[in-house]
């Protein structure tokens, strides 16, 4: 099959996911999809290699279309960026001024080499496996919410923003970047069964439902730093508030969180897949020790 011909597979997928329900987030299929492969892991850890020598360029474009871009306004927020992936909009937002940044994902293929090679930055870049509908954080741990790729992964959305509404504090805001239904679909030919296509619309009406304020979204072309496309751009960014008095975070756990064999990254281990990121963890783990050269431990 040629690459054309996958990609129109995939996005008539994606159309049929955004037309018909979807079960719940499993996270068997999540972990089913991405998949431990040796080089994989070998190219993710040199994209992090050079992601730090290019001071996370992709990562700040990210920070940028989410209007975040300003010293001033991250100065000592405490962030958590759910499903984190290689953490490079975590990683930029440090960089961009944020307090304190905790990035989650609920796979350790994919955020491993970034906890790895943020030991010894100096970086206040805290990276756990956790589970997005039942967060190991107690309520009012943060200022602010991000995500980016991630919210078309989880259903139901009403149990995600329920909990990422218990997370914020008062005042506290969540800002979210998504691939567009339509066109969105034709760039993004890869997907897990977990996916589905969300309309913008469904997001904030989701939201709001949820006790949030001042939902809405807007379409936005990420690379090329532009909203004048409308709903011809591949992405749309959404935002809203959790309502109340702001007052500042203060990050705290109502479960421990366990430290892994993978330097940096921590577990929940009270989340539901604790079993299958221990898997993993253990495959991972024993190919970095055999792989990975002292000088870059």
């Amino acid at each position: 099959m040629t690459k054309w011909a996958e990609s129109a597979r995939a996005w008539g997928q994606n159309l049929r996911r955004l037309l018909w329900p979807r079960p719940a987030w499993r996270a068997e299929a999540e972990f089913d999809y991405y998949r431990v492969e040796e080089s994989a892991l070998a190219e993710q850890l040199a994209r992090q290699t050079v992601w730090q020598k290019q001071g996370h360029f992709v990562g700040l474009g990210l920070v940028e279309s989410l209007g975040l871009l300003d010293r001033s306004r991250l100065a000592d927020l405490r962030v958590l960026e759910l499903g984190a992936g290689e953490c490079m909009l975590s990683q930029a937002l440090l960089r961009a001024g944020a307090g304190e940044v905790w990035a989650a994902d609920a796979v350790p293929k994919q955020i491993w080499a970034a906890a790895r090679s943020t030991q010894g930055a100096g970086e206040p870049l805290h990276c756990v496996i956790a589970d997005a509908l039942d967060l190991p954080f107690a309520a009012d741990s943060f200022d602010l919410v991000v995500a980016n790729l991630v919210l078309h992964h989880i259903r139901p959305l009403s149990a995600l923003f329920q909990e990422v509404g218990r997370v914020l504090t008062p005042g506290g805001q969540l800002l979210a970047l998504e691939p567009a239904p339509l066109v969105g679909s034709l760039v993004h030919d890869k997907t897990s069964d977990n996916e589905a296509p969300l309309w913008p619309g469904t997001v904030t009406t989701e939201l709001s439902r949820a006790g949030f304020a001042a939902a809405h979204h807007q379409y936005h072309w990420v690379r090329l730093r532009s909203s004048l496309l409308g709903p011809l751009s591949p992405s749309y960014r959404v935002s809203a508030h959790k309502p109340g008095l702001k007052r500042p975070a203060r990050v705290a756990l109502r479960r421990p969180l366990t430290a892994t064999s993978i330097p940096g990254l921590s577990l929940d281990t009270g989340c539901r897949f604790a079993a299958l990121a221990n898997a993993q963890l253990q495959t991972i783990a024993t190919w970095a020790e055999k792989k990975v050269p002292p000088e870059t431990s």
